[in-house]
C-alpha cells in the first residue's frame, strides 16, 4: 500500500479526505498521518515515510507551499497535491516550480479528487512495480518469510476460465472470496501495458473496480486482466462502464497505445463463468480491429499453452524427472519470449508467476512438499536475474532441480 499524509488545519475536511479515500482506495492507499498544519506534517514526515501528501495552501505556523519547498529538498521522491480554495494562478503556477505532482481547487467534486489521486498513483506505477516485482520472499528467514498465496487468483481464475480443472472443484476456492450465489460479471482487458506490471498495479486496478455491495477476484497476467465481480444484488454493475474508463486511462497515460475490453452479461452460478469469460473476450477479438484482435487471440492460446506446460512441469518435478523438467522449463520460456518480443525483465516478472503457480501444483499434490526456504532460494535467483541481464534460459538448470520433500 501507498502511505498518505494529510496536511489541512479544517478538521472537517481532514475528515472528508479520509471518507473519501478510504472508500475509493481501500487495498492501496493507507493515510498514515493527519497533521493540522504544515509545522506538524514536518515534525512527523520522517516518522511516516509517506509516499504522498496532500497539502492546503492556507494553514497556521507553516502554509503549504513552504512545506512542499521543504518536502522537496528533503524526499524528493515523495509525491504532492496542493489543494487550496485560492483561484489565483500564480499558486498553482508557484506550486508546480516546487515540484508538487497536481493542484486542485476547491470546491472540487468526489470525481475530481479521484482523477487527480489517479494520476499520483500512476506516476508512482512504475517505481512501485520495479520495487515489488518478483519479491514473493519478504524477509532474511526463508524459513518463514515465502508465501506461497502470492497472485494466487491467477490459477483460479484462469483455471477456470480456460476449462482447465472441474468447476466444481473450484467453488471451494470461492470461499476465500467471499463468493457464492448470487449474479456474476466478467470484466476483460487487454493491452501491452499490462505485460509488464507488478503487483503494485495489480492493485491499482483492482481498487478502480471497487463498487457498493460488489466483490471482486482479479488477475493480471501477460497482456490480459480479468476481473470476476459478483453480488447479491443483479443491477449492482450499474458503475462498471466508470471502473472500467478508469483502467483504460491509468494503462493510456502508462503506454499511450490503445486499450482492448470487453465485458460480459451477467450470469448466475459459477457454471457459467467460463463462458461469460468467452463472451468478453470475443468483443476484443471480433470488435477491436484486425491486427489487435488477432494478436489477442494468439496471446490466449499462448496462454493456455503455458498453463499445460506449467502442469507438465509440476508432474515431472513430483516424479523426479529433472531432465524432462529442464526441457519443459526451457519450452516455457521460449514460450514467454516468443510473445513478450524477447522482454527480458517481462519475460521474468511472468516466468516468476508461472514458477509460483508450479510450486502450488506440487504443493497440493498428497504427501509432497516444496520447502519455504527452497522456494525463497529460488526467487531470490530470479530476483537476481533481474539485475545482471542474465538470460533466464540459461539458468533453467538450477530452476528445475527444485528439492521436493516427501512427507
Amino acid at each position: 500500500m501507498l502511505r498518505l499524509m494529510l496536511a489541512d488545519d479544517e478538521q472537517y475536511e481532514r475528515e472528508y479526505l479520509e471518507k473519501i479515500i478510504h472508500e475509493s482506495y481501500p487495498n492501496l492507499l493507507e493515510i498514515v498521518y493527519q497533521a493540522v498544519d504544515g509545522m506538524d506534517l514536518m515534525e512527523n514526515l520522517q516518522e511516516c515515510k509517506p509516499h504522498m501528501v496532500l497539502l492546503d495552501v492556507k494553514m497556521p505556523r507553516m502554509d503549504g507551499l513552504a512545506a512542499a519547498q521543504e518536502i522537496r529538498k528533503r524526499y524528493p521522491d515523495i509525491q504532492m497535491i496542493i489543494i487550496s480554495a485560492y483561484s489565483d494562478f500564480s499558486y498553482a503556477k508557484q506550486a508546480m516550480k516546487l515540484g508538487v505532482t497536481d493542484y486542485l481547487l476547491k470546491p472540487y467534486l468526489d470525481s475530481e479528487l479521484r482523477e487527480t489521486l489517479d494520476k499520483v498513483i500512476a506516476r508512482a506505477r512504475e517505481r512501485e512495480d520495479s520495487l515489488a516485482l518478483l519479491s514473493y520472499s519478504h524477509g532474511a528467514d526463508r524459513e518463514t518469510s515465502f508465501d506461497f498465496c502470492q497472485d494466487l487468483e491467477k490459477d483460479f481464475l484462469w483455471n477456470l476460465f480456460f476449462r482447465r480443472k472441474p468447476v466444481e472443484g473450484l467453488k471451494t476456492q470461492l470461499d476465500l472470496w467471499g463468493i457464492g450465489n448470487g449474479w456474476m460479471k466478467v470484466a476483460l482487458i487487454s493491452s501491452p501495458a499490462l505485460i509488464s506490471m507488478g503487483t503494485f498495479s495489480q492493485e491499482v486496478l483492482k481498487n478502480y473496480f471497487c463498487l457498493p455491495e460488489v466483490r471482486g477476484i482479479n488477475s493480471i497476467w501477460m497482456d490480459q486482466m480479468a476481473v470476476c465481480l459478483y453480488s447479491d444484488q443483479e443491477d449492482a454493475f450499474t458503475e462498471l462502464t466508470g471502473c472500467i474508463r478508469r483502467a483504460r486511462d491509468y494503462l493510456a497515460r502508462e503506454s499511450q497505445i490503445p486499450v482492448a475490453c470487453g465485458v460480459s452479461g451477467t450470469c448466475d452460478s459459477v457454471e457459467m463463468l467460463p463462458d461469460a469469460y468467452e463472451e468478453a473476450a470475443s468483443y476484443i477479438s471480433g470488435y477491436s480491429g484486425g491486427e489487435t484482435g488477432r494478436e489477442f487471440v494468439e496471446m490466449t492460446k499462448s496462454m493456455k499453452k503455458i498453463c499445460g506446460l506449467e502442469e507438465n512441469v509440476s508432474r515431472l518435478l513430483t516424479e523426479g524427472n529433472r531432465d524432462a523438467c529442464q526441457r519443459k522449463m526451457i519450452e516455457l520460456v521460449e514460450e514467454l519470449e516468443r510473445r513478450l518480443m524477447y522482454q527480458d525483465m517481462s519475460v521474468k516478472l511472468n516466468f516468476g508467476r508461472s514458477l509460483m503457480t508450479i510450486l502450488r501444483e506440487v504443493n497440493q499434490m498428497p504427501g509432497i512438499r516444496v520447502k519455504t526456504s527452497t522456494a525463497a532460494a529460488l526467487f531470490e535467483k530470479l530476483g537476481q536475474l533481474n539485475f545482471n541481464g542474465d538470460n533466464l534460459k540459461y539458468h533453467m538448470e538450477c530452476f528445475s532441480e527444485i528439492e521436493v520433500c516427501r512427507e
